[in-house]
């Protein structure tokens, strides 16, 4: 009985409470949609409208979960890191290696219009900011909320810190899923899990070695940006 109630406490109360987590973000996430998307009306048709709106999405879900949840978040860890500078170097070459190739090909490709442009320049400043929000919201959610609450329940063992990694990586991963209700083909969205899952993996980690979560938000602000960029500037969507 002792076995089984230990089971519900260490492991099925804290994946329960991501489950929850997500459920809620996702909740908050439709609703906001709605609203602004009822109040801003047709500005996603143009081009800069659209990362504007994606940025009052982004900031009015972070808001909200920022009030539910503030308290459950480190955004400054206390004690000493868990994973060695060496993993996090190792792990840090896959996103520098897609920012690379993705400026590469933006600077070397056929592109719709001119970065120096002015429509260029509003779009750089407008999406630089809609993407960090992005990655505001995402990591306050997944390392903020969600990978530190599996690091409280499991912090007892150093096997645990690692399992919490994991854990939290691979849910982030599936989630990504959801695109599939957006008309995205099943095929490019489980690539899209598995990169996420690795990336996950590696903001986690940032995340324990610097122990400030404003590293990962930077990072996972920064692919996106670089994701976008490359797909707008040269009209691959």
């Amino acid at each position: 009985m002792e076995g089984k109630n230990s089971f519900i406490s260490n492991f099925l109360i804290p994946v329960g409470y991501a489950v929850l987590v997500y459920a809620i973000w996702e909740g908050i996430g439709f609703f906001a949609s709605f609203v602004i998307g009822k109040i801003t009306g047709n500005w996603g048709e143009a081009f800069n409208n659209t990362y504007v709106v994606m940025l009052l999405q982004e900031i009015s879900v972070f808001l909200i979960m920022y009030v539910l949840f503030h308290k459950k978040v480190e955004f400054v860890r206390s004690g000493k890191s868990v994973v060695s500078p060496l993993s996090t170097f190792v792990m840090l070459i896959f996103p520098l290696i897609q920012i690379g190739d993705d400026l590469m090909t933006v600077l070397h490709g056929k592109r719709i219009f001119s970065l120096f442009s002015g429509k260029g320049i509003r779009f750089f400043v407008i999406c630089c900011i809609a993407c960090l929000s992005v990655g505001l919201l995402e990591e306050f959610v997944w390392r903020g909320i969600i990978l530190n609450g599996f690091l409280s329940a499991w912090k007892d063992k150093r096997k645990g810190i690692y399992f919490a990694v994991l854990i939290s990586s691979l849910c982030f991963g599936l989630c990504h899923y959801m695109n599939l209700l957006a008309g995205q083909d099943f095929l490019s969205t489980t690539k899209q899990v598995i990169s996420a899952v690795c990336m996950g993996v590696f903001l986690s980690a940032l995340y324990l070695q610097t122990n400030h979560l404003v590293f990962p938000i930077l990072v996972h602000g920064l692919c996106n940006f670089s994701n976008f960029f490359m797909n707008e500037i040269l009209g691959c969507h």
